[in-house]
């Protein structure tokens, strides 16, 4: 039988003040055998820390899909999503991978960069509460208190949502904090809801504590944002075109790997990892972002919908996260996906 690890509190808060995403790893890459042709290479910078959510990209390495295409790929971890979009903007990278509405945010700042395919329409996002706080609908977050954060996104999302859904926001008690203190106050019932990534922090909170934790999915309650996404200089798509086609051609096909089998993507993504994850933790992370995952009939994985875009900008609009919109083509593009 299964049994779950449980720490003291106190050790326990700490563990999970920096969350899943301190695992780190060194940058990985396919090697040429010898004697065989020169293989172009590129360097796919991560917005954060190698976690399960990245498992698809590690499967088309792990089965020689990047090689495939002639390409010798390095898969990097990074700082945090600005951090990458800037190296990327000003050409010291190339290529990210990330929340497709940070690289919207950065093209509404004038960034040469764009998204050059998508693999969240709606970004796998919730809010949790310890099984005795009532938390089904939108409404249950009235009476409640709520960890805010500048710069976290649902802290940015939070008065679009109550709108969308009839809310009362002045009945949401909001407590400004560190976004590193959010998982420790939350664990203290020092507030009563936090927002996770359900591919991310909500399989590690369950496992190190063994709690089931209400979940409310803000996607069914109309807040769909895109999620994630590969970033890419406009410089670098101009003059490397067939290079990005084939990184992407190469995705897709760990994406549908993943799909089918998220058991053996988790092991592949543990096999990547310096310290190495409980295996149920990257198994749940890896199943919610495939299940996350999707593409429009008849279109490959990565494609992307003009009404989706419209729908995360319309709500970035609305909160004041970006000050201007542009062309939507300034935004995304399929053409690496044709």
């Amino acid at each position: 039988m299964k049994t779950r690890t449980r720490l003291p509190l106190a050790g326990l808060l700490a563990a999970l003040a920096v969350m899943v995403s301190v695992t780190s790893a060194p940058v990985t890459a396919q090697t040429a055998k010898p004697g065989a042709a020169a293989k172009e290479k590129l360097v796919v910078r991560f917005t954060w820390k190698l976690k399960g959510e990245y498992a698809p990209l590690f499967v088309a390495l792990d089965k020689g899909y990047f090689a495939a295409e002639g390409l010798d790929v390095d898969l990097a971890e990074g700082q945090g999503a600005q951090t990458v979009l800037r190296l990327i903007a000003a050409g010291t990278e190339n290529i990210g991978y990330g929340p497709a509405v940070a690289a919207a945010q950065a093209v509404s700042q004038g960034m040469p960069v764009k998204v050059g395919a998508l693999y969240q329409t709606k970004a796998p996002m919730g809010v949790i509460a310890f099984p005795d706080v009532p938390l089904k609908t939108p409404k249950d977050l009235e009476g409640k208190r709520i960890g805010i954060s500048v710069g976290e996104t649902f802290t940015d999302m939070l008065e679009p949502f109550t709108k969308i859904n009839k809310i009362d926001l002045s009945k949401i008690t909001r407590i400004q904090m560190d976004n590193s203190a959010r998982t420790s106050q939350f664990l203290s019932r020092k507030v009563d809801v936090m927002s996770v990534y359900l591919s991310n922090e909500l399989p590690v909170l369950e496992q190190r504590t063994g709690v089931k934790f209400n979940v409310m999915r803000v996607a069914d309650f109309g807040l769909n944002l895109v999620g994630a996404s590969y970033y890419v200089s406009n410089d670098f798509a101009k003059q490397n075109p067939q290079a990005v086609a084939k990184l992407l051609r190469a995705t897709a096909k760990g994406y549908a790997d993943a799909m089918k089998d998220p058991k053996a993507a988790a092991e592949i993504m543990n096999k990547h990892m310096k310290v190495k994850e409980n295996p149920d933790v990257l198994l749940a992370q890896v199943k919610a972002t495939v299940e996350s995952t999707n593409a429009p009939k008849g279109r490959p994985i990565g494609w992307q919908n003009e009404a989706d875009w419209n729908t995360t900008l319309d709500l970035l609009m609305s909160t004041g996260a970006i000050k201007e919109r542009k062309d939507l083509s300034l935004y995304y593009t399929n053409e690496f996906l044709k």
